[in-house]
């Protein structure tokens, strides 16, 4: 994954996995306890990736000090023009969204999202983007 990128405002751009299919809200888990502890490590793994991401780039020292965030935009680049269904695309990345949360200590309901979703084709590198925005940057239509 390429790293983050960080503008001027506060933005931060991270790179991410498309989330794996147990995180869709459409999942089967399955009937045994068994299943149901194998799909909350997969939750588990893909929160705390996006929790040390974000970590990493908050402690970096390129991200103004005091600078707080209000919201998110996610894009999604799918392996083929299948692409899923949106509301599910958008409720799976909930366990990166907690994460990041969690790196920014705070309560994931104070976190937006402020954007429609974008989807596009690349075979080459399926990801989703994840764009966090401050509450004082220009473009922001969140209100504090």
């Amino acid at each position: 994954m390429p790293g983050p990128v960080v503008f001027e405002d506060g933005c931060i751009v991270l790179c991410l996995p498309l989330p794996s299919r147990e995180c869709s809200p459409n999942a089967r888990r399955g009937e045994s306890r068994a299943a149901a502890i194998r799909k909350s490590k997969v939750v588990k793994r893909h929160r705390v990736l996006a929790q040390l991401r974000l970590h990493n780039v908050l402690v970096s020292g390129e991200v103004p000090d005091g600078c707080q965030y209000a919201g998110y935009s996610l894009a999604f680049f799918f392996r083929t023009a299948a692409f899923r269904d949106d509301d599910n695309a958008d409720a799976s990345v909930k366990a990166y969204r907690d994460g990041f949360a969690s790196a920014l200590r705070m309560d994931d309901r104070g976190l937006r999202k402020i954007a429609l979703s974008s989807y596009a084709k690349d075979a080459a590198f399926p990801r989703v983007e994840i764009t966090l925005y401050p509450k004082n940057a220009p473009h922001n239509t969140i209100t504090k």
